[in-house]
């Protein structure tokens, strides 16, 4: 497939807001772990901003943006649809949780509702891509989980960061436990790309080149797609790019994505800084991007077995 900008940096920055109000929200549901004022004042605004520039980047997307309200009519048949429902309900229930932080205390019940409705959303985003069934590379309940464990993973260092930069709660809570909690989720989000990506590799086409163009023989090549000047199917159903260069991308994500982020903070649990926590956050979200376009960059249509790339 080819990837979507505006879908990347979406899904990116929202799922980065509903880690860091995922946590918030577990993290006070029995007792104020965090002061109002660092809610009012950082946590909450920056949660707030990341879903409000993620929803206007998904705007970018839309063939007719005034049409927008329109995308929520099928939400009973759509993911899409519950998921343009969805995004402005855990942005409602900011608002509330910022309103009830600034004038008194947060209750247990809207912590609880804010928690339900980011997981609600985040399993509405996954299922837009796990439902679509010919596509093997997203089908599959992996895509879920790595939309959760990124989503996590980004808002827990961005939660990190702001405890560092406030001051006071950080000491609390204890940097080294902070980090190690990062380290632990950084690992296991590691590991599950890793076996992603082992798995995508072994998958066979249910259908071949015979099937696709219905040409019956045991050996049939494509020396043309058969369009000169191309069309929509082969522009917007493969990512254009070499081999070599996914291979590189490969490398970066792996790099960016997980691996500098873990060293980065393994090194900050020893040596408490506020500077390597901000630098773990802009690498690991540089590798977010590149993981989210290979995410859809390998997703394999089957339509490609009839417009294959001709050499």
């Amino acid at each position: 497939m080819r990837p979507q900008f505006s879908i990347i940096f979406f899904t990116t920055l929202a799922g980065m807001a509903q880690g860091l109000l995922f946590f918030l929200a577990l993290l006070n549901l029995y007792s104020p772990t965090t002061q109002s004022a660092f809610l009012t004042n950082l946590a909450l605004p920056i949660g707030f901003g990341l879903l409000s520039l993620g929803l206007l980047a998904s705007f970018f997307h839309l063939g007719h943006p005034e049409r927008a309200w329109r995308a929520a009519m099928m939400w009973k048949t759509s993911w899409l649809s519950r998921e343009v429902i969805a995004l402005p309900i855990v942005m409602l229930m900011t608002v509330l949780v910022y309103f009830y932080a600034y004038t008194s205390q947060v209750p247990k019940w809207l912590w609880i509702i804010l928690i339900l409705a980011i997981v609600v959303l985040w399993i509405c985003t996954a299922k837009i891509y796990q439902c679509i069934r010919f596509i093997q590379e997203w089908s599959h309940p992996s895509t879920m989980s790595n939309f959760v464990l990124l989503g996590m993973t980004s808002g827990w260092i961005l939660f990190e960061l702001l405890l560092s930069v406030w001051g006071g709660s950080a000491e609390r809570m204890g940097d080294t436990s902070l980090s190690l909690i990062t380290f632990l989720l950084l690992s296991v989000s590691l590991c599950l790309k890793l076996w992603i990506w082992r798995r995508n590799k072994n998958l066979k086409p249910k259908s071949n080149l015979a099937t696709a163009t219905g040409i019956k023989g045991p050996k049939i090549r494509q020396i043309s797609m058969g369009l000169m000047g191309g069309s929509f199917n082969t522009r917007e159903f493969f990512h254009h790019q070499t081999n070599l260069m996914i291979s590189n991308l490969r490398k970066m994500i792996l790099l960016c994505a997980y691996i500098l982020p873990i060293f980065i903070m393994g090194y900050e649990a020893f040596f408490p800084n506020t500077v390597f926590i901000a630098l773990a956050l802009l690498v690991q979200y540089l590798g977010l991007l590149a993981e989210r376009w290979m995410f859809f960059a390998e997703a394999n249509h089957p339509q490609n077995l009839y417009y294959q790339r001709v050499s």
